[in-house]
């Protein structure tokens, strides 16, 4: 399930903690994808501006709506935690991860580890060539509420990992 979009801005805020290896035993639900990402959103968001605030234009759009964007995403994430860390569950051994002992953490202790990670992989993995490209993305996808773009972002997850595994797109879609 090596999942690549090419074909999204935003590949690099929601793709760098579920991208799994192809020998991968599990792969998580499309609802725990949607979930992981929702929950994710504002640790994504913090590590993309890490990275990119430099690359970034200081009268541009994440300039400018850095804040409403950092509130937009936190609201209502962490209702999505369960989610996330089901996601996580199932990932975890393929990740190099206990996800016995992750399972046997504390929610209190697990979250932030788990907020701290996506925020710091995104801040490692994202090319600097890219902030602008993703500046643009969100531009575009803003006008949609945080739970849409966490499902559009899943949705392309998903599709991604079909095209990846030789399933048939539309016949997986009931098509």
């Amino acid at each position: 399930m090596k999942a690549t979009l090419a074909c999204t801005a935003l590949t690099p805020l929601a793709l760098m903690f579920l991208a799994v290896p192809a020998n991968a035993q599990a792969e998580p639900s499309g609802p725990e994808i949607e979930g992981a990402v929702r929950f994710g959103l504002p640790a994504l968001f913090a590590g993309y501006r890490a990275t990119c605030s430099a690359q970034l234009s200081p009268d541009g759009y994440v300039a400018q709506n850095a804040d409403r964007l950092v509130a937009k995403f936190a609201d209502g994430a962490d209702a999505h935690w369960p989610a996330a860390k089901a996601a996580l569950s199932t990932l975890g051994d393929d990740q190099g991860m206990d996800s016995v002992m992750l399972a046997q953490m504390p929610d209190d202790a697990l979250k932030p580890f788990v907020t701290a990670l996506l925020q710091q992989m995104v801040a490692t993995e994202i090319k600097p060539a890219q902030c602008v490209d993703v500046e643009r993305g969100l531009e575009l996808i803003d006008p949609l509420p945080a739970d849409n773009i966490a499902g559009l972002i899943g949705f392309m997850v998903e599709m991604a990992e079909r095209r990846d595994s030789g399933s048939d797109i539309a016949g997986a879609a009931g098509e």
